[in-house]
């Protein structure tokens, strides 16, 4: 992937609420936030969607991300 291609990709970050005693996060690209909404929907899942600020990387690189 260039430099070019990686600027273009929107990350946002995915915040699930009330499944342990912290909250899980994930970064996701734009694309895939729809299908997060409707999994968390059927699973009576609360969240928080929010854009990632920030250098942008590659997804799944942050500790948070490995699960």
């Amino acid at each position: 992937m260039t430099s070019s291609s990686r600027e273009a990709v929107q990350l946002h970050e995915i915040t699930y609420l009330g499944i342990g005693p912290e909250p899980e996060v994930r970064t996701v690209e734009a694309g895939k936030v729809v299908a997060v909404i409707e999994y968390a929907g059927e699973h009576g899942m609360q969240f928080l969607v929010r854009p990632r600020r920030g250098p942008v990387g590659e997804p799944g690189t942050r500790k948070e991300d490995a699960s």
